[in-house]
């Protein structure tokens, strides 16, 4: 599926670059593989205008942010980072929806992140967190559906998709619905519960976008048995990004990138890749063997579980779990476990269980906690 955009397409592709390019689904835009999830930018103006700049020097091509990132500051860093140099940048935006949100209310944060980002346009914007449950409130008249189709005839928007978390069976109605030119799901090694919904995308015509493709940092570190499994020898992240980009219904891999060496890194695991025939069929039956022998479901780190009446941060603990448990780095985690403060610590789970209604991978967070709790001593 990797295609070699056309040379008038943008003025960012050249054939002295290695970064590889494939089709934004049926809108013809042609996507770097690698894109830049802006969620991680550092704190820090003056690494950002040279971080995001060197990414566009790379031939990424696809920023994805919110105005409500990294505390309302995401869309100013990106700013600040890609001034004057948008020519051919497709910087998408991205937007909720819920009971209270008008078709008035919705302009006006299109038109407020457009300023933030001082850009004219947004080739492609997102309806964010998009579940089911709350689909009415994007179609309800008066809603954030006649805004965005406004907007796309005024110029403002081009091209609409969505994101979310929810069961694949209901990102699958969604992508059904025949509304979105593009979707967002997480998708890794670790995390292949939305392939399905990822093949019915493609199948009608429509970009993805695989976010969380190193795991939200999970694969950052050394996973010996997943090494294993792939029988490669190569930085973790690397293998993560490859095996993504392996299935050919993968528009772009958009990682979260906060440093020059992550970066640099990623852009050459991408440059270097070409995936032969039956990579993806070998990859995943490796993947297979691998989550036959754990037995267990990966946490995402979609947060959804956020809330705990014990104020935990469960998804740092449920990480911790994985790097213990399935990638086998148990002194690792005990280090981490110990660095908690009293009040983070496992142990004061309760056992409610409010956790586990909210987790759209059924996790079984309460007994995972008890083994962290163990294993803290």
């Amino acid at each position: 599926m990797s295609i070699v955009a056309p040379a008038n397409s943008s003025p960012l592709i050249r054939n002295d670059q290695e970064m590889k390019y494939r089709p934004m689904g049926k809108t013809g835009f042609p996507v770097s593989a690698l894109s830049f999830g802006c969620m991680r930018l550092a704190d820090d103006a003056e690494l950002n205008a040279r971080l995001l700049p060197r990414a566009v020097e790379l031939g990424v091509n696809y920023f994805e942010t919110t105005r409500g990132y990294l505390g309302g500051a995401c869309q100013h860093r990106v700013a600040g980072g890609i001034k004057g140099k948008t020519g051919g940048v497709i910087i998408s935006g991205k937007a909720a929806v819920g009971p209270d949100t008008t078709a008035f209310s919705y302009r006006q944060e299109i038109e407020r992140q457009l300023e933030i980002l001082g850009i004219s346009h947004f080739k492609f914007f997102q309806v964010g967190w998009l579940r089911w449950a709350n689909f009415p409130h994007l179609l309800k008249r008066g809603g954030a559906l006649e805004a965005i189709r406004r907007a796309q005839d005024e110029g403002l928007v081009q091209y609409i998709g969505f994101t979310g978390h929810d069961l694949p069976d209901n990102v699958i109605r969604m992508i059904e619905t025949g509304l979105f030119d593009s979707v967002t799901v997480p998708y890794n090694m670790v995390n292949r519960g939305y392939e399905r919904a990822i093949a019915r995308a493609a199948e009608l015509g429509m970009g993805v976008v695989a976010m969380c493709p190193v795991a939200g940092g999970v694969l950052s570190d050394p996973a010996r048995k997943v090494h294993e499994a792939m029988g490669m020898e190569l930085p973790t992240p690397a293998m993560a990004l490859r095996f993504v980009l392996s299935n050919p219904n993968v528009s772009t891999a958009c990682s979260g990138m906060s440093t020059m060496e992550m970066l640099e890194e990623n852009a050459a695991a991408v440059g270097e890749f070409e995936a032969a025939e039956g990579t993806f069929k070998e990859m995943c039956a490796a993947l297979d063997r691998l989550m036959a022998e754990m037995g267990s479901p990966f946490c995402t780190g979609c947060n959804y579980c956020a809330g705990c009446p014990q104020k935990l941060s469960l998804v740092s603990l449920m990480e911790t779990w994985q790097l213990a448990k399935a990638f086998h780095l148990e002194d690792l985690a005990r280090a981490r476990l110990r660095a908690l403060a009293e009040e983070a610590q496992p142990g004061r789970c309760t056992q409610c269980g409010l956790c586990e209604t909210k987790c759209p991978n059924g996790l079984q967070i309460r007994e995972r906690l008890k083994e962290l709790a163990r294993m803290a001593g």
